[in-house]
Order: structure tokens, then C-alpha cells, then sequence
């Protein structure tokens, strides 16, 4: 029987939904690999470039697709269905569209004009790095923490880094991007999930980087740091990641029908098999609609980032409500998983079944700083009252 949920897309969404599906049985085949090299396994890094996933956040005008986040969302959670890694992996790479928007055209076509298929990384601004200007560019010094991809990007964005000039601060930020290959990576992803996503720490020392691939901040005495990506960007970047997360309580609900499926036995009890139990259908049902009700959340808050995108910016009303339905979104599909885990029983553990991996995925990755649903709860119902300063800076 199919597990599929049954979700009706624009035609061209259906499209680019279809080609993510078929690469599932890819991703979830070589998941166990790449969460035990703690990097994305070659086969799935090729698989994803090849059927233009990396392309998919970049701008037309360098070859890329430029999807609506819908599309993009929808997307991401079928490869999320797969493998969360890979889901959460392509989500970053989402950080191109900031990149080309901001640096300048010298520098973007340097980064996209080989190929619109790159894979860009980036940093969310908290490193310890800064950096000199020197002839034609900068040279920037220092660690950049937790770089989702690192081993496998062929650009990262460097942000908010402060210049120093002998030494002493000048109170100038800039933004750079650099292929962090000519890092050294330190590899300190020790985590209980998302070990697929090889985030590990990665260190320049001296690396020069040409002024054409910078993006300077200046400073405004009132305003702060300028010429930044806007709020509602952050936003998008971080729906991007939870779509992937939402499809792995998809891969999950497929792992357990298929357990439910073949006949597994409720242990201690009169029934021979799981779904002669009438609870356990119901609970069947329940962690279904749960899942449903995720991919609902998701797709409306795409929906309402990509009209703010038309209409050029979003009121702090509409982005607190958005990021409210991104926070559902993941409460859903953590509701979903507690019900499946008792469904799956003891055997769901078992270090062969994918289940367990879903789990821990979807854990570890819910748990990021940008998903806390007691600052999302807080900025909305401030917004709602009218109350200033909001909690959150980025969102």
C-alpha cells in the first residue's frame, strides 16, 4: 500500500516534487554511510547535483531556476523523505540567492558562472574570525563554527566579519565568500542526529579573499550594520531546513507502514498482527494527519514568504505569523513521531532500521536556535499587542 500523502500542486511544482521522489530510494540507500562518515555520501551529493537541486534558490540570470519557496519547500521535504541530511543540506545551499543579491556582479559571476550547480555554505555570523584589507582584497584569520556541508561546498559566505587594522578593531563588518577548501576542516560534528550534514568547524589562516567577492556593511550610528540581507530572507532559509525536517516524519510514517504492512505482531496481546488492533489504527491514523498537517503549516507559510516577495517586504505581523506556522509545522511532525515510535516498537531502535535515524534527525535538527518555539510564541503574541522591541533579531 502507498503511503503517500496525496498533496495537489501547480503542474511545474508536481514537476520538480516528482524528480526530488525519485532520488528517495538514493538517499535513504546510502543515509546509514553518510551519517557514519559524518559527510554527505558522493553518491547522493552527485545525485542531488545532478538533477539541479543546488540550482534551485539561484537567480535566473546566472542559469539558475529561482523557485518560488513552494516549490522549493515542497521539494526539499520529498529529499527530506529520503535522507534529512541530504533535506537539510540542500536547504543551505538556499544561502546562494543571499549571495548572488548581495555581492557584487564581479563576484557573481566568478561564483555562478562556471556553473549555476554549486553548493554554497555559509556561516550564520557567529565565529571568532576577522579580517585585514590589503591590496585588491582581504585576508580574514579564524574559525567559522558548525558549517553545514563544508566538506562538500564549493563556496562559503564569510559574515559579519570585523576589520582590524595593527591589531585594533576599526569598527567596519564586511561579508566575503571563499571556497572552503582552502580551509582546513576540523571535524567536530559529534552529535546524536544529522550527522549526514557534516557540520564541522572549518579554519582560514591568512586566506586572501579578492575585493570582488566582498560585501562591505557599513555602519549606521542608529540603524547598525547596513546593506544586509532582510529579515524575511533569514526567514526563508530557516523554512527551507524545517521542510526538510518535516519530510523526515514522512520517511518515517513510510517506515512504519511498511513495518504495519508486512504484519508486524503486537507482542503480549490477542492480535496476530499490529493493524488488526483498532487503537493501533487509529494511532496509525492519527500520526498521518499529524504529518498532513505539517506539510499544511509548511506550504502556507512558504505561500505567505513568497507573496512578501512580490510585494518587495513583510510587515513584522505577517513574519511573526509565518514564523509561527514554520514552528507548527515542526511541532506536527514531532506530534507524528511519538506516535510512530510507539508504533514501531522496540524493533524501530534497532541501529538497521531507518526509523530510529528519522527520529534522532528530527530531533536534533528541531532543536536549532532558529526553531524555539518559546521566541516564536513570545515575538507573535508581542507583535499581536503591539509590544516593542521583538525578541528575535533575525527573524
Amino acid at each position: 500500500m502507498s503511503t503517500d500523502l496525496e498533496f495537489r500542486y501547480e503542474p511545474e511544482v508536481q514537476e520538480v516534487v516528482e524528480r526530488a521522489r525519485t532520488l528517495v530510494p538514493l538517499l535513504r540507500e546510502h543515509s546509514a554511510r553518510s551519517e557514519q562518515d559524518r559527510k554527505l555520501a558522493d553518491e547522493s551529493v552527485e545525485a542531488l547535483r545532478s538533477a539541479g537541486f543546488f540550482r534551485m534558490s539561484v537567480p535566473r540570470a546566472y542559469g539558475g531556476d529561482q523557485f518560488s519557496l513552494r516549490t522549493q519547500a515542497a521539494a526539499l521535504a520529498e529529499l527530506g523523505r529520503g535522507c534529512a541530511s541530504a533535506g537539510w543540506l540542500v536547504a543551505i545551499t538556499g544561502a546562494a540567492e543571499t549571495l548572488a543579491n548581495l555581492i557584487p556582479e564581479k563576484g557573481a559571476k566568478e561564483i555562478f558562472g562556471p556553473s549555476p550547480d554549486v553548493f554554497v555554505c555559509a556561516n550564520g555570523g557567529h565565529h571568532s574570525a576577522t579580517a585585514t584589507q590589503v591590496d585588491g582584497g582581504y585576508r580574514v584569520t579564524g574559525t567559522f563554527p558548525t558549517i553545514s556541508g563544508v566538506e562538500i561546498g564549493d563556496w562559503m559566505i564569510l559574515p559579519f566579519i570585523p576589520l582590524v587594522a595593527d591589531g585594533e578593531p576599526t569598527g567596519e563588518l564586511i561579508s566575503l565568500a571563499a571556497p572552503p577548501k582552502e580551509g582546513v576542516v576540523h571535524h567536530t560534528w559529534n552529535v546524536a542526529g544529522m550527522l549526514g550534514t557534516g557540520s564541522h568547524n572549518v579554519e582560514f589562516d591568512g586566506l586572501f579573499v579578492p575585493e570582488s567577492r566582498s560585501i562591505d556593511h557599513p555602519i549606521d550610528p542608529e540603524l547598525g550594520p547596513l546593506n544586509l540581507p532582510k529579515l524575511e530572507t533569514f526567514a526563508a532559509v530557516a523554512h527551507r531546513t524545517i521542510a526538510a525536517l518535516v519530510g523526515a516524519s514522512h520517511g518515517a510514517l513510510d517506515t512504519v507502514r511498511a513495518m504495519l504492512d508486512k504484519g508486524k505482531p503486537l507482542g503480549d496481546t490477542i492480535y496476530e498482527s499490529s493493524l488488526d488492533s483498532p487503537l493501533v489504527r487509529q494511532w496509525l491514523a492519527e500520526a498521518t494527519h499529524d504529518v498532513d498537517t505539517a506539510y499544511h503549516y509548511l506550504l502556507a507559510s512558504a505561500d505567505m514568504f513568497d507573496a512578501a516577495s512580490a510585494e518587495g517586504g513583510m510587515s513584522r505581523g505577517e513574519r511573526t505569523r509565518a514564523r509561527l506556522h514554520m514552528t507548527s509545522a515542526l511541532q506536527s511532525a514531532r506530534q507524528a513521531m511519538a506516535k510512530l515510535l510507539d508504533l514501531g516498537g522496540t524493533s524501530g531502535f534497532a541501529s538497521s532500521n531507518p526509523l530510529q535515524r528519522f527520529w534522532r534527525d528530527l530531533e536534533t535538527g528541531s532543536h536549532h536556535i532558529h526553531f524555539n518555539r518559546l521566541v516564536s510564541w513570545e515575538d507573535y503574541s508581542r507583535s499581536l499587542l503591539g509590544i516593542d522591541p521583538a525578541v528575535s533579531v533575525i527573524h
